[in-house]
């Protein structure tokens, strides 16, 4: 297995692979033909004299993954990740468009601070990368950041991720003027000033309780609120509602809370430790109802790398958070698909083509004139995850030795292989 540099796009044709796309309704034998960084053609019958043909037999073709919440470490804390091993991580697992989280230092809550970080991505990133801004002044929820002038610059997605904002006054202000500018506030929500502990971390009423609270204030000021990394069965519920009430409201669930409960701490200790932590069988079938009735929307990654140091550590001090890009898909496929059944399509709509739509991101569709953001999927390749094999530059995951069906094959982005597992 390899990644390549980045090089200009051949002409290529992706042959006798069953194409899935959901954007399209399509869900079966074509091929895919690639020129300029565009889909150029798809079907049975597309002429791809000069192209180099690439046979995907036994292969499914879908749009690249998109993951909507990430953490890619730099500037600041390089010794965990940076731009580069963190996008070609992404690569291999599919991913072909990442947002990446504002917990950062410097901060991006200015805009020169935004252009730097977004210099940093022209040159080192290997997948697109969507910089998402932090909601308040140096994350520390008290000053609103110059959201108007980093909107003006670009920005889409503000986010003060891995804290809450418990000042309902800043976040009234915040969604207040995240409607004037057409924006999404991406809302962390766990409530650390309710002190119970858990088994493994705060109780699950520290995240229903703040969702609970900022609905409310939605209800008053309007505007789109997405939430981040739902766990817990009244969380999905308190969505159902809000949306039923027709409130602009999204959400997203982890590959790790489907597919990990309290058990897998304590036999992965740190390494499962995460936040909100994961949680109860009863709170993963939940979840899981909630993806498939369409209460929450998208699958995404939180992929959270740390450096040993963070994770050797007793449990109250370890740093929370998985490494997520190289396991999300194999984890998923094997508990989701193949031992639930559920279609690839379902779980290919909810990694790539719905995340496009909330978020307005590059890719999510194989429709001609698009761009060839692109992943290779061979399901039914079995294999062990091995940690010492990421491309991440960190190794804290919870899936060490996990045997799993399915794996990325091939990953394009804009027509250009990024990733080769063939």
């Amino acid at each position: 297995m390899r990644v390549e540099d980045t090089r200009p796009a051949a002409t290529i044709v992706l042959k006798n692979g069953r194409v899935i796309d959901p954007v399209q309704g399509m869900d079966g034998s074509a091929d895919v033909l690639i020129d300029a960084g565009k889909i150029a053609a798809i079907g049975s019958k597309v002429n791809y004299e000069g192209a180099k043909v690439v046979d995907c037999s036994g292969k499914w073709v879908v749009p690249g993954l998109i993951d909507a919440h990430c953490h890619l470490r730099e500037p600041g804390f390089e010794h965990k990740e940076t731009i580069e091993t963190g996008t070609k991580a992404a690569a291999r697992g599919g991913f072909t468009t990442v947002v990446a989280m504002a917990n950062l230092n410097p901060v991006p809550d200015k805009l020169i601070i935004y252009n730097r970080i977004q210099k940093l991505i022209e040159e080192k990133a290997v997948v697109r990368v969507i910089q998402a801004c932090s909601v308040t002044k140096d994350l520390k929820g008290r000053d609103l950041c110059d959201m108007a002038t980093l909107t003006a610059a670009g920005v889409r997605i503000f986010s003060d991720d891995g804290l809450y904002i418990d000042r309902a006054a800043v976040l009234y202000q915040a969604l207040k003027l995240a409607q004037k500018l057409n924006v999404v506030i991406s809302l962390h929500e766990e409530d650390a000033t309710l002190k119970s502990y858990w088994p493994t971390a705060y109780e699950p009423v520290n995240e229903f309780a703040a969702i609970a609270r900022d609905l409310e204030i939605l209800r008053v000021t309007g505007g789109r609120v997405h939430f981040q990394h739902l766990s817990t069965a009244n969380s999905v519920e308190l969505i159902r509602r809000a949306k039923k009430e027709g409130l602009a409201v999204t959400s997203e669930v982890c590959p790790h809370h489907l597919t990990l409960s309290l058990p897998d701490v304590t036999r992965q200790g740190t390494n499962a430790k995460m936040a909100p932590p994961v949680r109860t069988q009863e709170d993963i079938a939940e979840l899981i109802r909630g993806l498939d009735d369409g209460t929450i929307d998208i699958i995404a990654t939180d992929h959270a790398p740390h450096a040993p140091d963070d994770k050797n550590v007793t449990f109250d001090l370890a740093a929370n958070g998985i490494v997520g890009f190289e396991t999300a898909l194999p984890t998923l496929l094997t508990k989701i698909v193949h031992e639930q059944g559920f279609s690839p399509a379902w779980l290919i709509e909810r990694m790539s083509s719905k995340p496009a739509q909330i978020f307005d991101l590059p890719g999510g569709s194989l429709a001609v004139g698009s761009s060839a953001d692109i992943c290779v999927i061979d399901p039914q390749r079995e294999w062990t995850i091995d940690k010492n094999k990421f491309l991440s530059k960190s190794r804290n995951t919870p899936y060490q030795g996990t045997n799993v069906t399915g794996d990325v094959w091939l990953t394009l982005v804009n027509g250009n292989v990024v990733f080769d597992g063939r």
